[in-house]
């Protein structure tokens, strides 16, 4: 496959989870930013072709899934989001990048078609209520029937095939939740090697957390006038048992919960430190600013406890836990599935059929 093949790969890509906001433009990708032409007779003319017979496409399969067939256009869509998600800000694909993609697209598909196939073995349905709503999202979004086919036209898709595409998405991830994310196991021994390279680098600490609830009264051009206004708020204050909600906000101040940080409010801070949670302080000067606190929240930065720091990592891994354990179980769908691939018989008869076009069309010498 050339470099430029994906420059060709504009077609539209499948509606999943969520709808586009109206007007908001397409995210370009690899897939976009390639100019087309370039290269000889091969992949790019011949994807060209397949970009402007999109129902062409639609008839030539590619793959086969215990006799569901997987076609050119899914493949073609799959090459874009594919591209997108993987390399978002690359303008020139190569050779290697172009393989990586195709192959990841493959695989994707296949993938979804087994999976959606279990789904419907567990009897795992969708909605109809369900698939209209993300319809109902959608002409909402676009603002108009109008708008709604204007996106189905730009995306090559009609009615029947979206709903389609959003009930397959829907019991994918059904599936997907059922045999991967409810049954992912913590690796102990991933998460005891990383807690380890952590340890020896230092980076198991927390940082300081204080947190207060306050009355600020804000800097004004008088210091001493403002300072008279902030020992009246805390007499009155105190008289009410230090109850914030009995205030009257007049304009003077203002109520907040604030995270103290020591460098950008340092007298606070400094005051804070010999206070307990639920401790009342006086009026406290800090840059200006005049502030009566209560403490809610101390807890100066220390190291991490064991338990701490594992539950951290296993948190952070937890994404690679998920996608070896969704591995594990499209490996098990594909030993007990019958998959066929015509993709490079495809690709050559194409080229071919291209090849030839191009030279009836040659001028007669």
């Amino acid at each position: 496959m050339t470099s430029i093949l994906l420059g060709t790969f504009l077609l539209a890509t499948p509606v999943l989870a969520s709808t586009p906001a109206a007007g908001q433009p397409e995210t370009k990708n690899a897939a976009a930013t390639l100019a087309a032409g370039q290269g000889a007779i091969g992949d790019n003319e011949l994807y060209l072709s397949m970009k402007k017979k999109a129902d062409e496409a639609k008839k030539i399969v590619v793959a086969k899934v215990d006799g569901a067939e997987i076609s050119m256009l899914d493949l073609v869509r799959m090459m874009n989001r594919v591209a997108g998600a993987f390399y978002p800000n690359v303008t020139q694909l190569t050779d290697e990048i172009t393989s990586d993609i195709k192959q990841r697209a493959m695989d994707r598909l296949l993938f979804e078609e087994l999976a959606v196939q279990q789904a419907v073995r567990q009897g795992i349905k969708v909605k109809p209520e369900d698939v209209q709503k993300v319809i109902d999202a959608l002409k909402e979004a676009y603002g108009s029937e109008e708008g709604y086919q204007g996106y189905l036209k730009e995306k090559g898709l009609n009615d029947a095939e979206l709903r389609q595409q959003i009930e397959r998405s829907r019991m994918l991830e059904g599936i997907t939740g059922r045999e991967v994310y409810q049954k992912v196991e913590t690796d102990n021994e991933a998460v005891q090697k990383l807690y380890n390279e952590y340890k020896a680098a230092g980076k198991l600490k927390k940082g300081d957390e204080f947190e207060i609830k306050e009355i600020l009264v804000m800097a004004g051009k008088d210091e001493q006038a403002t300072r008279a206004t902030a020992e009246k708020l805390l007499d009155q204050f105190a008289k009410n048992n230090h109850d914030f909600g009995k205030l009257v906000l007049d304009g003077t101040f203002i109520v907040r919960r604030l995270g103290v940080d020591k460098k950008k409010y340092p007298a606070v801070f400094a005051k804070m430190q010999d206070m307990q949670i639920g401790e009342f302080s006086g009026v406290v000067e800090d840059g200006g600013s005049f502030h009566i606190f209560e403490v809610v929240k101390k807890d100066p930065a220390r190291d991490l406890t064991e338990e701490e720091s594992k539950g951290m990592l296993a948190d952070k891994l937890a994404y690679q836990f998920q996608e070896k354990k969704r591995v594990e179980w499209a490996e098990g769908l594909k030993k007990k599935a019958h998959i066929e691939l015509f993709l490079d018989e495809v690709e050559k008869n194409l080229r071919k059929e291209a090849e030839l076009a191009e030279k009836q069309a040659e001028p007669a010498k």
